[in-house]
C-alpha cells in the first residue's frame, strides 16, 4: 500500500513536471528531481510567482490608467 501511495505521489510530480517544464525528464537536472519529489513546495512557489506577476501587471495597469486620467483632467483644465 505504501508503494502505491509513493507511485501516486511520483505520478503527481511527473504531471506537474510535464506541465511546467516539459514531458522529457533530464536526469542530470535538479529541476526534474525537484518537481518529482518536492512538487508540493514547487507548486507553492509557482503559485506565489504567478500571484506576484498578476499583482505587478495589475499595478502597472492601474498606474497607466491613473496617468491617462491625470492627463485628461489636465487637458480639460487647460481648455
Amino acid at each position: 500500500m505504501r508503494l502505491m501511495a509513493f507511485g501516486i505521489y511520483l505520478g503527481i510530480g511527473a504531471m506537474f513536471h510535464a506541465l511546467f517544464i516539459g514531458p522529457t525528464f533530464d536526469w542530470s537536472s535538479a529541476w526534474t528531481f525537484g518537481w518529482l519529489f518536492g512538487w508540493p513546495i514547487m507548486l507553492l512557489l509557482s503559485f506565489w510567482a504567478l500571484a506576484l506577476t498578476v499583482m505587478i501587471i495589475a499595478g502597472l495597469c492601474w498606474a497607466v490608467y491613473a496617468w491617462i486620467d491625470m492627463y485628461a483632467k489636465w487637458r480639460a483644465r487647460r481648455q
